[in-house]
């Protein structure tokens, strides 16, 4: 019978020293024998449990949700069922992304819990014990309203989607909670605009993965696919025929969709088609004042090609390791 490899890595203990040999008791079984004995080295440590590192062997494709506000209640707090993801109050958004009466208009709130449910639907969909998920999540954005906040909108969304099981009766944790437990669902807690929640989740999926992911969806509003399709992938020199956009937009009336379209035209997409790394006083300065320090860049992504550490300067050059074939080299996990 061939012999049991020893177990490499695991830390000792801080010092060994013999026992003597066990005696018993009469009448006493040798199991409980020394039950009430102090350990002969009163200052023994446990070995710390060696904990393997996700292992992701059928994982190929990368799912992100771009974030959009904070969900401020927070799944420690013993009150955290109480709080519903429906109620406007509970969220941190943005002037325009309130409700308004008078306008017809509803709470986008609801439209970033379907961008959660529609990701953990694009996760889960036609999987199961057999047939296990080929794709990670990421949920994407970082501290943007550090004034008012220091939770980030990544955070808040899968707190945003805890809560929404635990009022859907899953009182011992639903998909999102299995999901992330799994680390199928990874948050990225950096990114402060659409550019870098785009690159910043690809990174994360190689720092996880130890590869770059073979098809991304982006999960957004819908009057952004253009941003992302024509400006924030050919930016960093992404595949054209590796990106696809699942746009879940607001409720809106014909003249609240007019002036979105209108807006995103002109504030949004003509701004990135001029800069389209975001590095300008435009959008750099957006960037910002919702907490982006460039200077702090490298220390949150370590151990990249000197290629993709470029991109943070502005470069996008043709040693990127997704151009051409380069994908399915497994780089070692961070």
């Amino acid at each position: 019978m061939a012999s049991i490899p020893r177990l490499a890595g695991l830390p000792r203990s801080k010092g060994t020293i013999p026992r003597p040999p066990a005696t018993t008791t009469t009448g006493v079984s040798p199991a409980h024998a020394n039950v009430n004995r102090l350990p002969d080295n009163p200052n023994f440590v446990h070995p710390l449990h060696v904990i393997p590192p996700p292992s992701y062997p059928s994982v190929e494709n990368l799912i992100i949700v771009c974030c959009h506000a904070i969900f401020l209640p927070d799944a420690d707090a013993p009150d955290f069922p109480l709080h519903s993801p429906h109620r406007e109050s509970n969220w941190l958004l943005a002037p325009f992304q309130k409700s308004n009466a008078s306008m017809n208009k509803l709470g986008e709130h609801e439209t970033f819990l379907a961008h959660v449910r529609t990701g953990i639907d694009a996760l889960t969909v036609g999987t199961d014990a057999e047939h296990p998920t080929s794709s990670l999540l990421v949920l994407s954005g970082g501290a943007t309203k550090r004034s008012e906040s220091l939770k980030t909108e990544a955070r808040s969304y899968y707190h945003a989607a805890l809560a929404e099981e635990l009022a859907s009766g899953h009182m011992g944790g639903g998909p999102a909670h299995r999901l992330y437990n799994k680390r199928y669902i990874l948050l990225e807690e950096q990114a402060t605009d659409s550019f870098q929640n785009l690159l910043f989740s690809i990174l994360l999926f190689r720092k996880a993965t130890g590869r770059y992911p073979k098809q991304i969806r982006v999960i957004t509003h819908a009057f952004k696919a253009k941003r992302f399709l024509e400006l924030h992938a050919p930016a960093i020199r992404w595949p054209q025929d590796r990106i696809q956009v699942q746009g879940v937009d607001p409720v809106m009336t014909m003249d609240a969709l007019s002036s979105t379209l209108s807006g995103e035209e002109e504030s949004g997409y003509a701004a990135w088609k001029a800069d389209p790394m975001g590095t300008g006083d435009l959008l750099g300065g957006k960037r910002q004042l919702r907490g982006w320090d460039a200077s702090k860049a490298a220390k949150h992504f370590t151990g990249l090609e000197d290629s993709v550490k470029e991109l943070f300067q502005g470069i996008a050059s043709d040693d990127l390791p997704w151009i051409e074939g380069r994908v399915g080299t497994v780089l070692p996990a961070s």
